[in-house]
Parts: structure tokens; C-alpha cells; sequence
């Protein structure tokens, strides 16, 4: 796709949920004769994979090189279907595990990452509330919802602000201390169990988190790189949640 001056233009990605990509790709079923194909690329397999593939795969690489680099590299990896002058690139909401390329529609790797019931951890975090809790395909198996008070921002200076900053600072610091507890309890209870792990909330919030509590190093390897953009971690927050978890990335392009 590109605009009158020549340039590639970078398409604009939907977040679909597992009932509307379904309904989507039974749309976007090819007729009898039409040209189609599909690429699965595991996480760290573009460029390299489609550069070995031939013709198809180079078509394929010039189809994807409008897309954003956090799309390309993502950690789940890459589906990429083709029905007759459509195309389909689909970030999915857990990894790929292999990559292939074939010259027919076969969405069935992708239907088999979407129907599958990982076990996952989550971590809800904002100043004053956190929700941590574990899921089994859309089922809430465990969680813990909790509130600890944060002061909001000073804009005053002197030593005022200075005592202000420090008594923020350790609130801050005890909500952490609370939240990683909670990880502790309730992700030990799935030992061994958890297939990923993501959080949401917000970013400078969980950045410090993470620096501060020791359980979130156990599950570094499986923890994604997605966040889930939560505005609140309640306790009906966590009943929807399952549908943003299973959401995948869509970008639709000419073919």
C-alpha cells in the first residue's frame, strides 16, 4: 500500500478479539481459482525464513516491509494469509511455535493457538490498586485484588515537597511489597503450570515494580512483551479480561 508520493504507508492494526478474527477469516475465504497462500513466522524468524523461501516468500517480504519493526520483531510471532488481491498479517496473542510457508489458505495454526486453553499469569498494576490473578483458557482460576493508598503528585518545593516525595515514595514502595506478595501466593500455587505471563497498567509504574520484586525473575522466559492497557485492576475488571488476553493484532493489506 502507498500514498501518491511513492512511500510506503504503515498500515494501521486492529486488535480483534477470538470471535471476530473467526468471523473474519471465514470472510476472507478464497473462491475456487483464487491465488492464496500463508506464512507462519515463530518469533526471530523474519526476515531470515522468508529470504530462503523463493518467489512466495520475497512476495511476502515485500508485503510485510510497510509494517511497523515492533510488528516484525514481535515475540509471538507472525500469520500472514492471502486470499486472491487480500491479505491478512495477524499478530497472535501467544507465540508460534514453528514456521512454514505454504501456497494454499490454511488459517488452522493460528485457530490452534486462539482455541487453545494456556494457563496464564497476569499482573494489574496502577498506583493505589493492584489485581493479580491466573487464567485457564477463559476461566478465572485464582486472584487477589487489593488497594493501598498513594499520594498524588506535589507541586510544591522547598523541604515540603522533599518530606512529601519521601512519604510517596515508601507508599509507593508498600504497594509493591503488597503486589509482589500476591505474586508470590498466587502464581506459586500453579508451579510449573503457568504457560505465559503478562502485565498491564501502567508502564512507569510496572517498570519500578519489576525492578523491585524477585518473584517476577522466575518468570522472565515466559513473560510477553504485550501490555494490557487496563485502567483499573478490579475484581469485574478481571471477569472481562479473557477476551483481551486472547485479542490478536490485524493488519488487512491489498495484495
Amino acid at each position: 500500500m502507498n500514498n501518491q508520493s511513492g512511500a510506503p504507508t504503515t498500515p494501521v492494526g486492529q486488535s480483534l478479539g477470538k470471535v471476530r478474527l473467526e468471523r473474519l477469516l471465514v470472510e476472507m475465504v478464497p473462491l475456487p481459482g483464487q491465488p492464496a497462500s500463508s506464512i507462519y513466522l515463530r518469533p526471530g524468524d523474519y526476515p531470515g525464513f522468508l529470504e530462503a523461501q523463493g518467489p512466495e516468500g520475497r512476495r511476502w517480504l515485500d508485503r510485510l516491509e510497510p509494517l511497523d519493526k515492533g510488528v516484525l520483531r514481535s515475540d509471538t510471532g507472525i500469520v500472514g494469509l492471502r486470499s486472491g488481491d487480500q491479505g491478512l498479517v495477524v499478530v497472535p496473542p501467544f507465540p508460534l511455535t514453528a514456521s512454514g510457508l505454504s501456497e494454499d489458505w490454511d488459517p488452522a495454526g493460528l485457530r490452534a493457538i486462539l482455541n487453545n486453553d494456556y494457563t496464564v499469569g497476569v499482573v494489574l498494576l496502577r498506583l493505589g490498586r493492584f489485581s493479580v490473578a491466573v487464567y485457564r483458557g477463559g476461566r478465572l482460576l485464582s486472584s487477589k485484588t487489593d488497594a493501598r493508598y498513594v499520594k498524588s503528585r506535589h507541586s510544591a518545593g522547598g523541604t515540603s515537597q522533599l518530606r512529601f516525595q519521601r512519604v510517596r515514595e515508601g507508599q509507593i514502595r508498600r504497594l509493591y511489597d503488597k503486589t509482589c506478595e500476591a505474586v508470590g501466593k498466587q502464581f506459586g500455587d500453579f508451579q510449573g503450570e503457568l504457560d505465559y505471563l503478562l502485565l498491564g497498567g501502567e508502564q512507569l509504574t510496572l517498570n519500578g515494580f519489576r525492578k523491585v520484586c524477585p518473584y517476577l525473575e522466575r518468570y522472565r522466559d515466559i513473560t510477553l512483551a504485550r501490555r494490557l492497557n487496563v485502567r483499573d485492576p478490579k475484581r469485574d475488571t478481571l471477569d472481562r479480561l479473557p477476551d483481551v488476553l486472547w485479542e490478536s493484532r490485524v493488519y488487512r493489506m491489498q495484495w
